[in-house]
């Protein structure tokens, strides 16, 4: 109960919204934490009154974007903003770190904080290296009063701090533009469209989505018909802050990549990749992935592009970087991977590029024959899959060359060494089929004989 004569300011949950420019929902959720100032009592229509003061002061605390929203003259209160000069300079490292503790999470990342440079959320550099100005700098420099403007600025989208955020992912990039540009009431096939998007599939169907909503997975609508608010609606709508839990729900098929991606970082890349993203470095299609693939592991076609689908399915393969409508430039008609992404993909051994576990140890290697050793005197060059299959007929005593899809499948199982030459590869002199160098096809052709090789020593014999 208040005193009749109490000098208290009172305000309500709807006027804590409009002060700190937040939504009547996300306000409501303020005043369930436990640290929120308890409500004083309730007045007309049973609304719940607050000390104005208190809940200010729990604003600064914890919620500082929102306090210097309210408050758009005194930034330097926020205790999570250092105070100094307007023109001191700060790199761009140091911006995310205080962004990360005036939203009270980890820093940004640089890359993310670029992504905001190009989309004109963060203002470019002030000062450049070289630039002439005082002092000198050696890296893009911004002012304190353009970072500062960059951090308390508007957002319309804010994750929430609670326990559960470990739970969840963040939300990816394309939604936190969705929800800046977009931060009204979204009809549930607007969730399914959003759904289906940040999952990489065809929208999500309304009847699944029902069940969600029943299962508690998905927050009951905000908004209904005949609900009494305004403005009026004719369906059921969602707040962006009720959607966003859902939305960033676990996804096992998200977190399936992260191992596999990890442990292909550790696989150097060919030499033909370094070389080929040297030269270039831009976006890639699933048909140049796949045409990659195919070179890299050492067959003549490229890898089907079914395979690659089922890849990606399986996280082996990066989910693409871009896509049609994504609202990024340039702007791309079909799916697209960046070389970072494609890259654990083409450099981790799959099974037509395994070691070779069954090829024999140096000591373990045939002596060559004479003829073998007279045909590497005089052709010391590169040799084909044909010639290949030529030698090793004759020097395992048989009247015909090896069968080239044995040869394959010797490939394949790692008897025989991966090519040391593919077209297209950039050396020269050019080649126009996988080529093999002396050195990588000698152990094979100087494998253990075996049953055969002993009933055709004894022949010769």
């Amino acid at each position: 109960m208040i005193p009749a004569n109490s000098k208290i300011k009172q305000t309500t949950v709807e006027k804590i919204a409009k002060r700190y420019h937040v939504s009547g929902s996300t306000a409501a959720s303020w005043t369930l934490e436990e640290t929120f100032p308890p409500c004083l009592d309730k007045g007309w229509g049973k609304t719940q009154l607050y000390d104005e003061a208190a809940v200010d002061e729990w604003v600064l605390e914890h919620k500082p974007e929102a306090w210097v929203v309210a408050h758009p003259k005194q930034k330097e209160k926020a205790t999570a903003l250092p105070a100094g000069g307007p023109k001191d300079l700060l790199p761009l490292r140091h911006i995310g770190v205080l962004e990360g503790r005036f939203l009270s999470r980890e820093p940004t990342p640089v890359a993310t904080l670029r992504t905001y440079i190009s989309r004109g959320v963060l203002a470019r550099p002030d000062r450049r290296a070289g630039d002439g100005g005082q002092p000198e700098v050696t890296e893009d420099m911004w002012f304190r009063e353009t970072a500062y403007n960059y951090i308390t600025r508007p957002r319309r989208v804010r994750r929430k701090t609670g326990k559960s955020d470990g739970e969840r992912r963040e939300p990816s990039e394309f939604l936190q533009r969705y929800f800046e540009e977009n931060p009204g009431l979204l009809t549930l096939e607007k969730i399914a469209e959003l759904d289906g998007r940040e999952h990489d599939r065809e929208p999500t169907a309304l009847s699944t989505l029902d069940n969600y909503i029943s299962q508690g997975k998905l927050a009951r609508p905000d908004r209904k018909p005949g609900d009494g608010e305004t403005p009026d609606v004719d369906e059921r709508m969602w707040m962006p802050e009720s959607v966003l839990p859902y939305l960033c729900r676990p996804d096992s098929r998200h977190g399936a990549p992260k191992p596999a991606q990890e442990e292909a970082a550790a696989v150097e890349a060919s030499e033909f990749l370094q070389r080929y993203f040297e030269e270039n470095p831009g976006l890639l299609t699933l048909e140049k992935i796949a045409e990659l693939d195919g070179r890299e592991q050492g067959r003549p076609k490229a890898t089907a592009l079914s395979t690659l689908k089922v890849y990606i399915s399986q996280g082996k393969l990066a989910r693409p970087d871009r896509k049609p409508g994504d609202g990024k430039t340039p702007a791309v008609d079909e799916p697209m991977w960046t070389p970072e992404a494609a890259l654990p993909f083409l450099a981790t051994p799959r099974q037509a590029r395994k070691e070779a576990p069954a090829a024999p140890a140096e000591g373990e290697l045939r002596e060559p024959s004479a003829a073998l050793k007279r045909y590497f005197e005089k052709n010391p060059g590169l040799l084909t899959l044909e010639k290949i299959a030529e030698l090793d007929g004759k020097e395992q005593g048989r009247s015909k060359p090896t069968a080239l899809s044995t040869m394959r499948a010797y490939r394949s199982r790692g008897l025989l060494a991966p090519p040391d030459r593919l077209p297209n590869d950039g050396k020269t002199p050019e080649v126009d089929e996988p080529m093999w160098t002396p050195e990588s096809a000698r152990p094979y052709l100087l494998r253990p004989l075996g049953r055969r090789g002993a009933a055709a020593t004894k022949s010769d014999q």
